[in-house]
């Protein structure tokens, strides 16, 4: 074989390779997003099928009684009755709280981000540490919180008062001293529960997203949070149509 003919052999086959090669890789890379988009459209069909039984929230439909007063994180005294006409989102807290400053600072800012700019929507978290926890000390808890008094509160009750109202009033499970604790961040056991109060003081909802976040059972958070904001935007609505 000539060498003229010999190179244009050899440049032949590369070629005739390479072409081979690359109709592989297209083939192998066709293969992997077939797969990739099968196994999206099964998770999709997964998560879809967990919502789709995920039960309806609890309308509680609890009327509230009496007011909840305390000093908020302005030094300002104020109550639970002073937002008659928008819906709160109450929930538990205490600084040094390690549970506090983890999930529970993670839902209560993703609410607060979904609502922040609906002015008929105020967020109220109450301290269960309050000798502690002084307005002084919740004003530095709301920069880390980034709550603004305008539309979040951090407030300072009694403690004796506090643990009263919460269970007649939104039905907590009493908060108590751990008798395991190891240090002020677990010192105390508390109700993880976010309530939503609607615009006639009513208790409508309870829940704990905690829980579902701590589990990392994602999806159910999700449609969980999901029920909680329709709730609120029922108890918005309701409000508006009473009004008309």
């Amino acid at each position: 074989m000539k060498d003229k003919t010999k190179i244009i052999f050899i440049y032949s086959s590369v070629a005739v390779l390479a072409i081979g090669l690359l109709v592989l890789f297209n083939w192998m890379g066709q293969q992997r997003k077939k797969m990739a988009e099968e196994s999206e459209r099964k998770r999709i069909e997964n998560l879809a099928a967990q919502v789709e039984t995920v039960p309806m929230m609890q309308d509680l439909d609890h009327q509230l009684t009496q007011d909840l007063r305390g000093v908020n994180q302005d030094g300002e005294e104020v109550g639970l009755f002073d937002l008659k006409g928008k819906a709160i989102v109450f929930a538990q807290f205490y600084s040094r709280c390690n549970m506090c400053l983890g999930h529970n600072k993670t839902i209560m800012q993703e609410l607060h981000e979904e609502l922040k700019d609906n002015p008929k929507v105020h967020f109220v978290t109450v301290t269960l540490d309050p000798e502690f926890d002084t307005p002084e000390k919740l004003k530095q808890s709301a920069e880390v919180w980034n709550a603004n008094s305008k539309s979040w509160w951090m407030l300072n009750v009694p403690k004796d008062e506090l643990v009263r109202y919460c269970r007649e009033q939104l039905w907590y499970i009493d908060f108590k001293e751990n008798a395991n604790k190891t240090s002020a961040s677990d010192a105390i056991t508390h109700d993880m529960g976010i309530a939503v109060i609607d615009t006639n003081s009513k208790l409508r909802a309870k829940e704990n997203l905690f829980e579902l976040l701590a589990n990392d059972k994602h999806d159910l958070y999700q449609a969980k949070k999901s029920q909680l904001l329709d709730m609120i935007d029922v108890a918005i609505g309701e409000a508006g149509e009473a009004s008309e």
